[in-house]
Parts: structure tokens; sequence; C-alpha cells
């Protein structure tokens, strides 16, 4: 089934022009406008008679009013397609072999994408997705926007052109709103305002020109009339930008022409053209109206700043403005081709709502997979236009942070849930010191105590009784034990030298328990401490229990102690001998666990 629609013959010259059209695929019209989508290929055909007779052999000349033109003798059936939605102006310009013209302007509506900004899945802002197998609510609404026609009336330019007497300005300002084959009627245009400076105004001619070659001369060269047109530089052959002022040409004017005598220095004065604007009288008003500025001399230059045409209100075009209607479903021929649904895995019902120029459907979705999921918002407009958006719907995984990761018993860990949707967290730190923790709390912390790898889990619960778990690793370690490079000989003189029997740090480090004891030659004890830092920080002074000063000699040392990575340090009072060798038994070191020391006063 084809489409057809047969605009009226309007002869805006000599040739007449009827215009068949057809949209593929199949879409309502609207009165004389065609209607349709962004996926329509619009077919256009050209009929042109001369007083009733066919013409053959002319030339076609076809603007889409979006960028794309075509051209050519074969060209009376063409086929064009939209990207975007928005109306426009098709226009056919035929001329003959005999340069005789014909124009047509057809109106397309094109619909537009409908404002989807309110189409969304219900999660609070700060909710990232939803626990996989539970639900969401999607919001589907759509709105249509209203396209309105802009009509441009006036050029402004982004930087200033220069005008000089190799430089002169042309603009044009194009029509096409007006209806097809209006003509200017005098009296039609207020007045033409142009923006510029120049250092001589008796160096310029200013002319208006309409589509069908009419010109207007509104100001012509003076060269006995010298001023400044604007406030322009210091110096006048250069091509810095002066300030601009706007000069209006009316036919309703009483200041006269423009000249050295009439110039008011400020901006918008209103001036008499030196032609009448009325000599348009006969220009189609649809077209190009075209503006030329041009210096006579190399001793001076100037700025164009922008330009505007003022039309009577009474003669302005209507603004062209359509809105399309969304619809829950849209039947042609009693067959329904579109409806208002959602498109998704695991979606519910569908339940459209038509007020004015809006439609929703909202629905419930339950993703089933991990990580984005996506679900499409399909409505269809009074042109049978079905558009869609999509939104996302992730299933988002539980998970947790734990910092740090690793270090060494006993090591702080603060855990932190990362899973927007939960509710409830439950927590396993896996060392069995407990064994559960619910909170509502997204941070909690606990201290691991002793050495091992730690499955820290985390069960989170949305409001809806849907869960996940995650699994963290914790690595707490410990610091290697050593037992070495124990000092042997001090002076306990008070001189302030090695006047101490002590460890350093490096010596003996990472030790969990601690004993050293320390005898004199005939086996008696004189001095121990369990105490790991007074063995390193105060040490042994080179007196007895009892604070009696030792004599000068030989001592016996004997250290019993267990690091932290679970070695065990073992001497014994059996004999002298500091040089004896790991134990065969397993975690046990005895060597450099006994030796001498040597007390000198």
């Amino acid at each position: 089934m084809l489409f057809l629609l047969i605009l009226p013959v309007i002869a805006s010259s000599q040739l007449d022009i009827t215009v068949t059209s057809k949209l593929v695929p199949l879409y309502t019209a609207d009165g004389d406008t065609l209607s349709g989508c962004r996926d329509s290929l619009i077919w256009f055909k050209a009929e042109v008679t001369d007083g009733g007779n066919p013409v053959t052999g002319a030339e076609y000349y076809w603007d889409f009013d979006d960028g794309y033109s075509l051209q050519g003798t074969d060209r009376d059936s063409v086929e064009h397609q939209y990207e975007n939605g928005g109306g426009y102006r098709v226009k056919l310009k035929v001329v003959d072999a005999g340069s005789q013209t014909g124009f047509k302007i057809l109106p397309v509506k094109i619909a537009p994408q409908p404002n989807y900004s309110k189409t969304k899945v219900d999660l609070p802002e700060d909710v990232n997705g939803i626990c996989k197998g539970s639900s969401a609510n999607l919001i589907g609404k759509a709105y249509t926007e209203k396209w309105k026609d802009t009509v441009i009336y006036e050029v402004k330019e982004e930087s200033a052109k220069e005008i000089n007497d190799v430089l002169p300005y042309s603009s044009s300002i194009f029509f096409d709103e007006f209806p097809e084959g209006q003509t200017f009627n005098a009296g039609d245009i207020d007045s033409i305002g142009i923006s510029l400076e120049h250092s001589d105004s008796g160096n310029l001619e200013i002319k208006l020109t309409c589509e069908n070659g009419t010109s207007v001369i509104l100001k012509n060269y003076d060269n006995t009339n010298h001023a400044y047109l604007g406030e322009p530089v210091d110096d006048e052959a250069s091509s810095e930008v002066g300030t601009p002022y706007t000069y209006y040409w009316s036919n309703s004017s009483t200041s006269g022409i423009i000249n050295a005598a009439t110039l008011s220095p400020i901006p918008e004065a209103a001036y008499l053209p030196e032609e009448s604007l009325d000599n348009f009288a006969g220009c189609p008003m649809n077209g190009n109206w075209t503006i030329d500025i041009s210096d006579n001399q190399n001793t001076d230059n100037g700025f164009v700043f922008s330009w505007i045409i003022v039309f009577k209100e009474s003669v302005k075009p209507a603004v062209w403005t359509f809105r399309d209607t969304l619809v829950p479903y849209k039947t042609v021929d009693g067959t329904i081709i579109g409806s208002t649904y959602w498109e998704g895995k695991n979606t519910g019902g569908t339940f459209p709502y038509v007020s004015g120029d809006t439609i929703t459907g909202n629905t419930t979705a339950s993703p089933d997979v991990y990580g984005p999921n996506g679900y499409k918002f399909h409505v269809i407009n009074n042109f049978g236009c079905p558009q869609d958006t999509q939104i996302i719907l992730t299933a988002e995984e539980a998970s947790a942070t734990a910092t740090p990761q690793n270090g060494e018993a006993e090591l702080d860990v603060k855990f932190k849930n990362t899973t927007s949707w939960a509710t409830e967290k439950e927590w396993d730190f896996g060392d069995r010191s407990l064994t559960e923790l619910i909170t509502d709390e997204d941070t909690v912390s606990h201290t691991y105590i002793e050495k091992g790898t730690y499955k820290a889990i985390l069960k989170v619960s949305d409001d809806k009784g849907c869960f996940d778990y995650d699994t963290i690793t914790v690595e707490v370690s410990v610091e290697p034990s050593k037992l070495e490079n124990i000092p042997n000989v001090f002076t306990p003189n008070d001189d302030g030298i090695n006047d101490v029997w002590k460890f350093s740090e490096e010596s003996l480090k990472g030790m969990e328990k601690f004993h050293i004891t320390i005898y004199n030659r005939w086996g008696k004890k004189v001095w121990e401490t369990y105490d790991q830092d007074e063995a390193i920080n105060t040490g042994w002074d080179g007196k007895n229990s009892l604070g009696i000063t030792c004599s000068p000699g030989v001592y016996y040392y004997v250290i019993k102690a267990e690091g932290k990575d679970g070695i065990i340090y073992e001497g014994d009072r059996g004999g002298t001998d500091d040089t004896q060798t790991t134990s065969t038994e397993e975690n046990k070191i005895t060597a450099g666990c006994k030796g001498t020391i040597r007390l000198f006063r």
C-alpha cells in the first residue's frame, strides 16, 4: 500500500509544479503536511507543466532543508531520509530550457525523539544496583518536545568582518517561511539596520538585494562628506577593531540621507535610504536577501558586526510549530503496528497511561545475571513512529574492603561494606574470635592476634530478603625472631663508657617471651630478668640482686626465649661453650643461648 499526498498547485512563476509524495514505511499524514519518522524513506515525484503542457528536459534543484541537496535534469523523482526530528521545508526550483522557472515549498514533519529524562530505575541516589534475584521498579515516562521554527532576521558575525578596498562585505539571510508565492508590497519593511565601524563614511556603498536581483542602495559613495561611522581606532589604516554603532535606514526617517551633516554620534540613529525600500515591490519574500558593503578607497578600513531586516509585524510569517502525540498503541487499517511496553529480562506487566503529551508505563524487573542489565521502554506516536530508550539496572555483587589486608600480628583491620543495596550486614572474621557480628553499620574493625591466613565473610541482605556474600582474605604474619651479636664484655666503672651489659634492639628481636639468667663462676645466680625491654634498655650494671658490686671476672649467661614466629631459644647450664649447634628438635634453637661475659673494672 502506498500513501500518496498531493500538495495544492501554487504557481510561483511561469511553470506549474505538482509534487506527489509517499512514505516508506507507511505512516499517517497530517493534512497537507508529510508526517514521518526518522527511519521514513520519503519519495518525491515532481510533474511540471507550462500552460497545461508537460515540460521536459528541465533542471531540478532540490533542497531538503537539512544540509542535503540534489540537482540534475533527471531529478524529477528523488528520495530522502531525515536523521533528526523536526520541521523541514523541502524546496524545489525548476528551470526549463527557456529559462522559465517554477518554485515549490513542501512542509515535512519528522517526529523528534521524545524526552525520556524521567525514565529511570526507582532506586535511591546512593544505590548503584540491586541484589541479584531481587526486584526494582522501572518508571517509564516519555513526553513529546514541541518543535518550533525560528525565523532568522539578523546576521550576527562571530567576529567582526573587515571592510576595505579589497575586502568588500557580503552576507545573506534566507527566508522560506513566507507563504509560497508571496511577494513584497510597499511598506512591508520597516527598516534595515547595520552595526558597523568605519573611519570614513564617504568611502562606503551599502546595497540590499532580494532573490530576483532587485537592489536598493541604502547609502552611496559620497566623497565630499567625510565622517566617522562608529568610533574607529586612532590610526585610520589600522586593522584594529573600533567601537561599532548601529545605523538604520527607513522610508519613514525624518533625518534625511546619511552624510556628515546628518550623522548622529549615538547608536541606533535612523536615516532615509538613497533609494526607496518600496522599490522591492514584486520581489519574492522567500529566498536570499543579501547585503553588500564596498569601500572605494585604500586609505581607511572598517568592520561589520551584524545586520538585520525589520519587517512590519503584520508581514512576518507565522511561526511554524508542531508536537506529535504519544499513544498507548497505533493501528493502521485495523492492525496494531506498535504499542507502549517494556522490553527486558524478568519484567512485570505494562501499565500505559496517557495524559496530554505524556505517556507512562511502570513495571518491575528482576535481573538474574550479575552486572548491567538493559531494559528498553518502547513508545509510539500518532505518526506511527516506534521509539525507545534504554536504562540500565545493575545486579550488584556483594562487595567489601579490608584495610590493611596483610601485616604483622596484632593486626588491626578495618572492614567496610561497599554493597550499596545492603540494609543488613553480617560479618564472620574467620578466626573464631567472633563467629558472627550483625550490624547496620557499614564499617567495623577487628584485631587478628595470631599469625595465619583468614577468610573474612560478609553476608548482606536487602529489605526483601535477598542476600549475597563476599569473601576477603587477610594475611597475618609475624616478624622473624633472632638472637645474635650478644655482647661478651663490659666495664662498669662509672666512666660513662660501656658501664652496662645489655642487648641492642637488633640483636634481640621478635621475641614474645624472654628470660635471661647470669651466674658467677661458682654457679650462683647474680642477675636475671624476664623483661625483654629491661634487657635492651636497662641491662645488667654489674651488681647482684642485693645491690652488691660483683668482682671482675668471667660470668655466664643462659637465655630461654620464644619468638613470635614460634621459634624456641633454650640454653642450659651444662658447660660454658656458646657454640652449640641448632637442636634437631623442630622449631628449637640452642646455639647462642648461653655464653660468657667478662667484667672489667
